[in-house]
């Protein structure tokens, strides 16, 4: 069983359907089945959602624990998107890594692929850690 396996996600992830695939230090893979409500009028993922999954997949990636039942809490500072091509599928994926990090700030990167490997966005984020770490309960589910 994986660390992270049943640590509960930010509600909002939730809600917008985010799956971690894979999560380790300094990496994850985010994954989302898109649903109509994820779309623009265009029928393609709406930018607001694309960006969503950045920050998720940008932050993720700095708050691992090798602790069952616990993460690390972290804010999001800054956040830069650049949207690059459409998607061709209905599942995004999304892989975020650490870049550069120091006690209080860390940086990270992701890129947004659709199921055929498409590179449809890319970002870059700043973040804060919070000082407090978050034991994984049902009661306590802060972001």
């Amino acid at each position: 069983m994986t660390p992270w396996a049943n640590k509960i996600m930010p509600p909002f992830n939730n809600h917008l359907g985010f799956v971690i695939e894979e999560w380790q230090a300094n990496h994850i893979k985010i994954s989302a089945a898109l649903k109509p409500e994820h779309l623009n009028r265009s029928d393609i993922p709406h930018g607001g959602f694309i960006s969503a999954l950045v920050d998720a997949a940008t932050a993720l990636s700095g708050a691992y624990s090798d602790d069952p039942t616990e993460y690390r809490k972290a804010l999001t500072l800054s956040l830069n998107i650049n949207y690059l091509g459409q998607a061709q599928s209905n599942k995004l994926y999304a892989i975020g890594r650490v870049t550069a990090s120091g006690r209080h700030i860390y940086y990270g990167s992701a890129e947004v692929y659709d199921s055929l490997h498409n590179l449809i966005a890319s970002g870059q984020g700043v973040f804060r850690y919070r000082q407090e770490h978050t034991q994984v309960n049902a009661v306590n589910i802060q972001t």
